[in-house]
């Protein structure tokens, strides 16, 4: 009868244990998916940050007027992952269209991107080569080989160039 009892409360205590451990493996399962979504969040707003700050800089300087120059930093990160950024040209920037900053990365969710609208100017990067690059209508701006940006105002064109890391 002892016996039957101790088995009867070590299977009792079995129980609690096994539904206590489901519990806790619930509301950790909850917790990474929150921290997860989290930062997805994080990593979109700091990239929206990126994009709205370099279109800023490009308002600046086609607003200041020829002979501006400014000379500024961008982020070597989206929360330790490599970006790129993306400035769209157009053809003919006398048509007055918006232009658009692209950034993107390699995020928590995969490949992602986010944009920012900014004024339509003759774009020209004049370091290629160092991290700034042309591919098509674009000038690509590789944030891991590089951050200080100088921007300039010639005439009414935006003139993009850069200084490498050492």
């Amino acid at each position: 009868m002892i016996s039957k009892k101790r088995a009867q409360a070590a299977a009792e205590v079995l129980s609690y244990a096994a539904f206590f451990l489901l519990i806790f493996v619930a509301s950790v399962a909850v917790f990474f998916q929150m921290q997860s979504q989290e930062l997805s969040r994080a990593e979109n707003a700091y990239a929206q940050e990126i994009a709205y700050g370099f279109s800023d800089h490009i308002r600046t300087a086609f607003i200041a007027g020829d002979g501006f120059s400014q000379r500024f930093d961008i982020a070597p990160d989206i929360l330790g992952k490599p970006y790129k950024i993306w400035l769209s040209r157009g053809t003919n920037p006398n048509l007055k269209e918006t232009g658009i900053v692209y950034v993107e990365w390699k995020g928590s969710s995969g490949e992602t991107s986010l944009s920012s609208p900014t004024v339509t100017a003759g774009y020209h990067e004049t370091t290629s080569g160092v991290f700034i690059t042309t591919s098509g209508e674009f000038i690509v701006i590789d944030s891991t080989k590089g951050r200080t940006i100088v921007m300039k105002n010639d005439g009414g064109e935006i003139r993009i160039s850069g200084v490498a890391w050492s």
